[in-house]
């Protein structure tokens, strides 16, 4: 597992909802629209080790499906998968919201 520096230092554990509230995923959707698949990859790669940090494997499927894709630079396919991890992520946001009510 590879940490960030303020990670290692103080020994903070991402939670999944800090994941998903992260810009990256705007990012992602954005790189797979104008087909800039090199950002892409590299979003996802960082998406990928930060999704392992949480110790939360709900990601880690579709991550690789869609690194698979996006080598394949097959974006329909791409924004498929994007869109399950969309909506994943809209699950956690929403049931996180929830529990604060």
């Amino acid at each position: 597992m590879i940490l960030s520096p303020l990670r290692r230092t103080w020994g903070i554990k991402m939670e999944i909802t800090d994941f998903c509230k992260s810009l990256d995923f705007m990012k992602l959707g954005q790189a797979i629209n104008r087909q800039n698949w090199q950002i892409a990859l590299n979003t996802v790669q960082r998406m990928q080790r930060q999704s392992a940090e949480t110790g939360d494997p709900i990601f880690d499927k579709n991550f690789t499906n869609l690194r698979h894709c996006l080598l394949h630079k097959d974006q329909l396919a791409a924004k498929n998968v994007l869109a399950v991890v969309i909506a994943k992520r809209a699950q956690i946001l929403n049931h996180q919201e929830r529990e604060e009510k």
